[in-house]
């Protein structure tokens, strides 16, 4: 019995530990304002969500500590289901992260002319405390009348950047979550970058940036900033310099970024005429 209780503390202030590192770390990759969002970013702020959540480190922790846990998340109920009832609309990105240190959220593609689009608008009471299992079952993506959680993008984020592969023939699901993915991607002007876009729309939106980053990314960063704000019973976890915190690290803020969504179908002589836009 000694020896068991002995290993029981042991794992528990190794899991301490390692949720203080893996929290310090994501401080990091989610407060580099004025610097562009790399790849690399994403792949280390991936692995350690899938570690906390896909392993259910997360719940083992506050078990043993008798603590419950809760996470700051942007309210998008009202507009995920105003997208959803849009026949016009064929995409919608919850977001809600900081690009040229401005906040983007609600990012979607309409074929409605300009005039006739839906305005979205922050909630007056932008974010709300979610437990982990409502944390990571909120739809953050609607695409072609498909809703996408949470959950589902940190498991095919972590998964695609770790080198799993994925035969879209044999998984269709797998092959919605890429199409997804792919549909609108973001990034530095198209000059500075050496590939083409993988999808249909593109948002030049970080002027220095270098690489093309998938709305799935930018959904990793959000869930990041969540979980560094991480609240027991409550309480934020870790308080930050008031110097330095910027709540939910890179959201809110009042000017927005400047940016320049191109069709690459056009471009290429395909074009369907659709538009896109994002709320600030």
């Amino acid at each position: 019995m000694e020896a068991s209780v002995t290993n029981r503390v042991d794992n528990l202030t190794e899991l301490q530990a390692l949720l203080e590192s893996d929290l310090s770390t994501l401080y990091g990759l989610v407060n580099t304002f004025g610097t562009p969002l790399t790849d690399g970013n994403i792949r280390a702020a991936s692995g350690i969500l899938r570690r906390w959540f896909g392993e259910s480190l997360i719940g083992r922790l506050c078990n043993d500590l008798g603590l419950t846990p809760t996470f700051p998340v942007l309210d998008n109920a009202a507009a995920l289901k105003t997208a959803a009832l849009d026949p016009n609309i064929d995409y919608f990105l919850t977001a809600g992260v900081r690009l040229q240190d401005a906040p983007v959220m609600f990012i979607y593609n309409s074929s409605a002319p300009p005039p006739d689009r839906q305005l979205f608008s922050r909630p007056d009471a932008p974010y709300v405390l979610m437990s982990t299992g409502a944390f990571l079952d909120q739809r953050r993506v609607y695409f072609e009348g498909n809703f996408i959680s949470t959950r589902d993008i940190i498991t095919f984020t972590a998964n695609k950047l770790g080198g799993v592969h994925f035969d879209g023939r044999r998984n269709e699901r797998q092959a919605i979550l890429q199409r997804a993915a792919d549909f609108m991607t973001y990034g530095g002007p198209l000059n500075q970058i050496n590939r083409e876009p993988p999808g249909p729309l593109y948002m030049s939106i970080e002027p220095n940036g270098r690489e093309i980053l998938s709305g799935f990314h930018l959904e990793i960063i959000a869930a990041a900033s969540s979980f560094v704000h991480l609240h027991m019973d409550g309480q934020q976890l870790v308080n930050f310099p008031p110097r330095r915190k910027r709540w939910i690290s890179r959201l809110l803020g009042e000017k927005g970024p400047r940016s320049r969504c191109t069709d690459t179908e056009a471009s290429s002589g395909g074009g369907t005429g659709t538009g896109a836009s994002f709320t600030r």
